[in-house]
């Protein structure tokens, strides 16, 4: 009996008996079960009910091939066609062996599936790995894997490529080890050609098979890293006259991704795993911050595929194997762990930046951390050893305290989402106490001042200065985003707030500085930069009579700022993609706070941001603006004017004369003659900013317009003998020479709500 006759459905005795009692009942249509796949299904073409099946290997769409019935059974031969069941004996029907249907779960030794799998006698599973069976010699997708891998270039550039990856891109979080890399590389280019000729993938290790997927990613990203005078070594990479190494790069990072969607999900690895985390940094680092998002997500779900998130999926040291083997599995374990923290900090920073939810809880998992240890040559002869203080810091040690930072920020998205009046205001106090502490404890070769300076010479501690700016600015982003929600009602979080952000601004002016014009993509660099100027310029833009001592510093890194983003445009898409933004609430910040103090140019206060120098501004330095007439006679000590009735920190907060400003008072910009500003209006109604989440998602922009009229610059801004142009201030944000009409506004843009802060700052005229 053929499959299909099997699965006809039967008349069951009692319809027929129903049916003699009140008549012929009308015919019923035979309902046939599905058993091509779902691809041939829809599209109508003959399927060969392969796992995948051809056609879905000739379209590349391995991933959609699924069967509704379960695992496909294979479509008889002609010769085997004439033979059906009647003609089997009973005892040959037996003798077939039934195996477990995968039920779309995963098979790892842990799960129920991977019990009743052994069960059935298919013996002990590796860590890590499933049983499933990889079906990787039919021809459709021997000939993809051998089409793709033939896009590797020669092994020579290969090589090279890698050196700069290990040499300046892999410290920055250490997740693929370089001895593990090169001996899968020496592995590879020792297949013979006939094996993925005859055999395809499936004759491979599951590691190697997904090998040139990390190494397509791995050249992807050194393309894009390339040292000066190095150029014309890989020139001939390229394969048309105008290509960029960017376009290079993109094409190999798409070959990788291909090679992964080839293989499926099934035997994954752990190169797997980091070939897709490669992706994301990738992604990442050419400003493409949405897909970056979604491949962060989809290698975490890899990675408790393969069971990184589990101790218990470690491999362990048997009594049977030999000290070289027991020390290879103890490391190995240690590069598991290492990779899981990679990808938690990953998602929890990136989820905290563009506000969007995180995937994993890293509080529901108790995964052990790698051990701080001393990194060997070679692993299969050195032991586990815990560095010492006296030790030289490795980027392991960097990856461990980065991840330290990272973690409160979990507890920090928990409060956010009570909104700005918590339950309790005393987990604010606690949370940022708790980062105070954290900063103090960090490791002296990573302080940011009076570093522990050792170990700077070693060549193997050379990324030493280019973490010293990085680690301090994580800490700051950490108070700045759990004063976040509470900047509009809170004098206290607007105060830490600001100052976290001019900490922000002060590391990336020196982090630029150590940096190499190639290296102007880092995403770190942007996004250090753009959040802290947009939540300084909301502050004084909303409260303007508040924090004025701060108002030379906070201009001149403002001007630092624009002037970095207008170099790094060149390179780096999300930073010309910012550059309006900030010309727009330049421009508000500009008319809210007057300039009515005294202004000093770039090269009077220290030089351009290009210089390493520090910048601390002094109250000496501002005069009252004459615009606000504030009293001159205020309490230094005290930075907040704005008048608030608070019960004891932690306690309740009252919604009149509480911690919300009053409408209507001199302290918010909108009271004056020319805007009224509505007397009813709540602060605490508008969203917390996620300014990179905005031009991520939002498509958050500014562009020259608005509804008012052009107006003319004045000569000098009120109070000041400056022009109110210039100074240091880059070119490109709307100027003239005195007189000019110049734009009445510069009018954010984008998908965001009336409750957002670009909504409020669209209302708040320029002019």
């Amino acid at each position: 009996m053929s499959a299909a006759e099997v699965a006809e459905p039967v008349v069951q005795m009692d319809d027929k008996a129903n049916q003699d009692a009140h008549g012929k009942a009308p015919p019923r249509k035979r309902r046939r079960i599905v058993i091509s796949c779902t691809e041939c299904h829809r599209r109508k073409q003959k399927c060969d009910r392969q796992m995948p099946c051809t056609n879905c290997v000739s379209r590349n769409k391995e991933s959609a091939c699924h069967y509704e019935t379960g695992t496909p059974l294979a479509k008889p031969t002609r010769k085997d066609s004439s033979q059906n069941g009647n003609d089997r004996s009973p005892e040959s029907i037996e003798s077939i062996p039934i195996k477990n249907a995968d039920f779309g779960y995963s098979s790892n030794s842990v799960s129920t599936l991977g019990i009743l799998r052994k069960i059935e006698g298919e013996g002990e599973l590796l860590p890590g790995m499933t049983s499933e069976h990889f079906d990787g010699g039919n021809f459709g997708m021997r000939e993809r894997y051998k089409t793709l891998v033939r896009l590797l270039p020669a092994r020579t550039y290969v090589e090279k490529l890698a050196d700069i990856y290990f040499r300046d891109i892999n410290w920055q979080y250490f997740s693929i080890d370089e001895p593990v890399f090169r001996g899968l590389m020496e592995q590879w280019y020792s297949v013979p050609f006939n094996v993925l000729t005859t055999t395809g993938p499936q004759a491979l290790d599951p590691m190697l098979r997904a090998f040139p997927s990390l190494m397509f990613q791995v050249l992807a990203s050194s393309l894009l890293y390339l040292p000066e005078g190095t150029e014309e070594t890989f020139e001939s990479l390229k394969y048309t006259s105008n290509m960029t190494f960017e376009d290079l790069a993109f094409d190999y990072s798409e070959s990788g991704v291909s090679i992964l969607s080839l293989l499926g999900k099934r035997q994954m690895s752990i190169i797997t795993v980091l070939a897709g985390w490669v992706r994301a940094a990738f992604l990442k680092y050419t400003g493409m911050v949405t897909e970056a998002w979604h491949q962060v997500g989809t290698s975490i779900r890899d990675a408790q595929e393969i069971g990184l998130h589990r101790d218990q999926m470690d491999p362990q040291p048997s009594p049977e194997d030999s000290t070289e083997e027991a020390l290879e599995k103890m490391w190995m374990a240690q590069s598991r762990r290492r990779v899981w923290m990679t990808l938690l900090g990953w998602d929890l920073h990136t989820g905290a930046v563009l506000g969007r939810p995180t995937s994993v809880d890293y509080r529901l998992v108790n995964r052990t951390p790698p051990v701080d240890s001393i990194i060997p040559k070679d692993r299969r002869k050195s032991p586990i050893i815990a560095r010492g203080e006296n030790d030289p810091p490795t980027p392991l040690t960097r990856v461990i305290w980065s991840w330290e930072v990272m973690k409160p920020l979990r507890e920090i998205l928990d409060l956010e989402k009570e909104g700005p009046f918590p339950k309790d205001f005393s987990k604010v106090e606690k949370i940022h106490k708790e980062l105070l502490d954290l900063q103090a404890r960090t490791p002296p070769p990573f302080r940011l001042e009076n570093p522990d300076t050792r170990f700077d010479d070693l060549p193997e501690c050379r990324w030493l200065p280019y973490v010293r700016p990085t680690l301090p600015q994580l800490l700051s982003f950490n108070i700045m985003a759990l004063h976040r929600p509470y900047v509009f009602t809170r004098a206290t979080s607007r105060q830490e707030a600001l100052k976290a952000s001019i900490d922000m601004l002060e590391a990336q002016k020196l982090y630029y500085s150590v940096l190499k014009p190639q290296q102007h993509k880092t995403f770190t660099l942007f996004f250090g930069t753009f959040d802290a100027v947009i939540m300084i310029a909301s502050i004084y833009i909303l409260f303007p009579r508040e924090h004025a001592e701060l108002l030379p510093t906070v201009r001149q890194h403002f001007e630092w700022a624009i002037e970095r983003f207008e170099t790094m445009a060149i390179r780096n898409r999300l930073a010309k993609a910012a550059l309006g933004v900030l010309h727009a609430i330049y421009i508000r910040f500009k008319k809210a706070v007057g300039f009515g103090f005294t202004t000093k140019s770039a090269s009077e206060m220290g030089g351009s941001s290009m210089s390493g120098c520090g910048l601390n501004g002094s109250s000496s330095d501002m005069q009252t603006p004459n615009s606000l007439s504030e009293p001159t006679s205020q309490s230094q000590s005290n930075p907040s004017t704005v008048p608030t009735t608070t019960t004891e920190r932690g306690g309740s907060v009252s919604s009149g004369t509480g911690l919300t400003p009053a409408s209507g008072v001199d302290n918010n910009m909108f009271a004056s003659a020319d805007w009224t500003f509505p007397t009813d209006f709540d602060f605490s109604s508008i969203m917390p900013m996620y300014p990179l989440g905005d031009i991520a998602y939002n498509d958050l922009t500014a562009i020259p317009g608005g509804d008012g009229p052009s107006t003319t610059w004045p000569e000098t801004f009120p109070g000041t003998g400056t022009t109110g142009v210039g100074s240091g201030l880059s070119t490109n944000i709307p100027t003239s020479s005195v007189g000019e009409e110049q734009p009445a506004a510069w009018q954010f843009g984008g998908e965001f709500g009336n409750d957002t802060l670009w909504n409020i700052l669209n209302q708040f005229p320029t002019y």
